[in-house]
């Protein structure tokens, strides 16, 4: 199971020289005394080739795997040989996009190559008029390729393609009761997922609810009653010694523990079986129903929601949301391949005011408003229970605050609570995508203090104008 944090993007260089044969001058030469040499042509060729990988190696994002720089060259007949062509699409099914350099007398090359290959391709930055002309001829004839005004231009353009593969290598293990597109509590979740597969080449697999509540259990795999005989991922005595550890991990980091040893164990059940089937169903993100789950009341038997997966799949570089939404799974998928940094879901409310105070959200309050904050223009509550311990980024080596406190009032289903006053005055961005996943809502905001001591982890943020 490739993560979504682990995708590169493949970057192939390459150099097309042009020798001349002849000591001569004219509209494809210029120059003068030694410069109208053969090994002058040879020289430099040579020069602007050890500068071009150069350049392009100090100016690649982190989400670039350069692959090894290729050089061909032509002379002046001007012929397209065939073994040309073979050098530059060597190992083509592992590229993905070319960058090229050339000059005068080459560009019939560059536009030849997306002709027969049909693959991504740019030429480098500062390459005078030959960017803008052979750019135009490619595109003109409907192929994929761009130019760049310098390296920075080129770089963010990088990660944007690098975002685009990680979502069509994006598999979505999706977990489903009554239907497999319909959420009963996100109802602006994708309308058509088969034109998302299509726009964006994200796969989906399915899982059946109570096949995977049956799971759960330690028992003979052959005997659950939703696959009679079929041998199954069912959790084992081997399993169970690393959901207790992983249960004895979380426990030991919280400031505070609002609830038993045994019902984080039970949440931790659910997390550890989730990595098995997005492991045997190859996936690499994961979400599920919550109402329709629910009301099969086999969470409440089974004493776990599925928050804390939620929030250990997402700080481990796995796109993963409640609600059957998939909208945010995806929108996690761009944020992570983006940021490096993993991401919270949040409902998304206005804060509304009557007769001068706040309107109540979520038992949050006028008085808890002002506890935090004099801002009363423009102001965001987000909350949800599935915050999780690497929002500032997957490399952080101490993590921030957090105390463990049920879901239901019972006390099971283990959610992480995360103090998001540590982060006060920090710049979030929030993504959300359409529902006909034609359009994407893109917000910048700074985070305000709020108390978070409650049963959902709230947030307060302030968007930009």
């Amino acid at each position: 199971m490739e993560k979504i944090t682990e995708i590169k993007l493949n970057v192939r260089p390459i150099f097309i020289g042009l020798v001349h044969q002849y000591y001569y001058e004219g509209p494809c030469r210029f120059g003068k005394g030694e410069e109208l040499e053969t090994d002058y042509d040879v020289m430099m060729n040579g020069e602007l080739y050890k500068r071009f990988q150069e350049e392009v190696a100090s100016h690649m994002p982190a989400c670039v795997n350069l692959m090894d720089p290729v050089y061909v060259e032509r002379d002046d007949w001007f012929r397209s040989r065939e073994d040309m062509f073979e050098a530059m699409a060597k190992d083509m099914n592992q590229v993905d996009f070319y960058l090229f350099s050339f000059g005068i007398g080459r560009g019939d090359i560059y536009l030849e190559f997306a002709q027969r290959y049909n693959k991504p391709q740019g030429v480098m930055p500062y390459t005078c008029c030959e960017a803008a002309v052979n750019t135009s001829a490619v595109r003109s004839r409907g192929l994929e390729a761009y130019a760049y005004r310098n390296w920075e231009d080129l770089a963010a353009h990088m990660r944007v393609l690098h975002v685009r593969k990680a979502l069509a290598k994006t598999r979505v293990m999706v977990v489903t009761r009554y239907n497999s597109s319909r959420s009963y509590s996100s109802s602006d979740n994708f309308i058509d997922l088969n034109t998302v597969t299509e726009k964006f080449g994200v796969q989906f697999r399915y899982v059946n609810i109570h096949e995977l509540m049956d799971q759960l259990h330690v028992t003979d795999p052959t005997s659950n009653p939703s696959l009679p005989g079929r041998k199954a991922e069912n959790l084992t005595p081997e399993d169970m010694k690393e959901v207790e550890k992983i249960a004895d991990e979380l426990i030991a980091g919280a400031e505070e523990v609002r609830m038993e040893r045994d019902m984080v164990i039970a949440t931790i059940k659910g997390y550890y079986l989730v990595q098995k089937l997005l492991k045997v169903n190859d996936c690499n993100a994961y979400t599920m129903p919550c109402p329709d789950s629910c009301s099969t009341r086999r969470l409440n038997e089974e004493k776990l929601t599925f928050c804390m997966t939620h929030s250990l799949n997402n700080e481990n570089g796995i796109p993963s949301s409640c609600e059957m939404d998939i909208n945010s799974v995806l929108a996690m998928a761009i944020m992570e391949s983006l940021s490096g940094k993993a991401v919270y879901m949040g409902n998304t409310n206005p804060v509304l005011f009557r007769d001068g105070k706040m309107a109540q959200l979520q038992n949050f309050t006028d008085e808890d408003l002002r506890a935090a904050t004099d801002q009363r223009e423009n102001v965001y509550l987000i909350f949800h229970s599935t915050p999780n311990r690497r929002l500032r980024g997957y490399d952080q080596t101490k993590p921030p605050a957090y105390s463990l406190a049920p879901f239901a009032h019972s006390g099971f289903g283990a959610t992480i609570r995360y103090d998001f006053t540590q982060d006060a005055g920090q710049v979030i961005t929030m993504i959300r995508i359409s529902p006909d996943a034609k359009k994407l809502f893109v917000a910048g905001a700074q985070s305000l203090e709020a108390p978070v001591q409650r049963r959902t982890t709230a947030m307060k943020v302030c968007l930009s104008p």
